[in-house]
């Protein structure tokens, strides 16, 4: 049994339905049968990815003055956002990281529900003299993966028997989020690995429909149907794609969402993730739901609502927005 996730050749599923595409698809869907998640490669400007990342990832080594004004005001209350920008770490979260997330260069308005502003924030960004060509780096990896992320969901409801039309209405756009990580050495979350491995990110599933992970050192770990966590590999230009909750509701459990971890190590270690999210209006209900309009309380906006109230630290905050 290998101790790494599959690796997929994705080259087809950006062009036109063929022989080859549909090979493509029966590959990445075995895979994600297999191991749980996939490696990619051989997509569009896949040699892109490292050199990007690099840049991004600077951030974290940028002074403090630099970092201060994109913190969230859950810890500089006199900042202007709340959800997009920085966000340190704190003791009692499963992940131990700072993070720091860009939204769309131009949030859409969110369905008719208290509080929904707080998800349609804009992104605070650093100041470009301090940081030359990081936000050019961020947005381009933005719109790249994003293009790449929705032919493979796309790729994945096609094998998994659902409307393409269907899986391309939920996800089209720009609706997502890019998040930068950074464990310093030895972080450790409150939580162990069932198996008793010490862990930087304990064993989650994401809220979004796809996740694809880059790191700048080993760690990641992915859970297969076997229940075996394998590890990401570390290969030039890697990006792991594991599916989230969005994708599991909307094809009634068919497409299971991928539990992941982080190792803890001595070591500092950063990496970059794009969440492939649906529109705040779009529904998160059963592919077969096709109610038009869509009630609020069905949409991904008020899923988001419902998970940052369920979180200690949000909940104050949620309740504030939506009084």
């Amino acid at each position: 049994m290998s101790s790494q996730v599959d690796s997929v050749d994705i080259a087809p599923l950006f062009g036109p339905a063929s022989p080859a595409r549909t090979a493509a698809d029966a590959a990445l869907w075995a895979a994600f049968r297999r191991t749980g998640a996939v490696v990619i490669h051989n997509y569009p400007d896949a040699d892109q990815v490292d050199a990007r990342a690099r840049i991004m990832l600077g951030l974290f080594d940028a002074p403090l003055d630099v970092r201060a004004p994109l913190f969230s005001r859950l810890v500089e209350p006199g900042n202007a956002y709340w959800y997009r920008g920085y966000h340190p770490r704190t003791p009692d979260r499963l992940l131990q990281n700072d993070f720091y997330d860009m939204g769309p260069r131009h949030p859409a308005a969110g369905p008719d529900l208290r509080g929904i502003g707080l998800f349609c924030e804009p992104t605070p960004l650093p100041d470009p003299a301090a940081l030359p060509g990081w936000a050019e780096a961020m947005h381009g990896y933005y719109d790249h993966m994003n293009m790449v992320s929705q032919a493979m969901i796309r790729s994945i409801g096609r094998s998994a028997g659902f409307d393409e039309a269907v899986i391309r209405d939920r996800f089209d756009g720009e609706h997502s989020t890019l998040r930068l990580l950074d464990y310093q050495p030895g972080a450790k979350s409150p939580v162990q690995g069932e198996d008793g491995a010490a862990l930087s990110a304990g064993s989650h599933t994401d809220a979004s429909g796809l996740s694809l992970l880059w790191q700048a050192a080993p760690g990641l770990q992915a859970r297969g149907p076997d229940g075996v966590f394998r590890d990401i590999p570390m290969v030039p230009n890697a990006i792991s794609v594991h599916v989230g909750d969005v994708m599991t509701r909307l094809t009634g459990g068919v497409v299971p969402a991928t539990p992941h971890r982080v190792l803890s190590s001595d070591r500092a270690r950063r990496s970059i993730g794009f969440f492939l999210e649906p529109a705040l209006t779009a529904p998160v209900t059963a592919a077969q739901d096709t109610r038009d309009p869509v009630p609020p309380e069905d949409t991904y906006g008020w899923q988001l609502i419902d998970t940052f109230a369920k979180r200690p630290h949000w909940a104050e905050v949620i309740a504030q927005q939506t009084a």
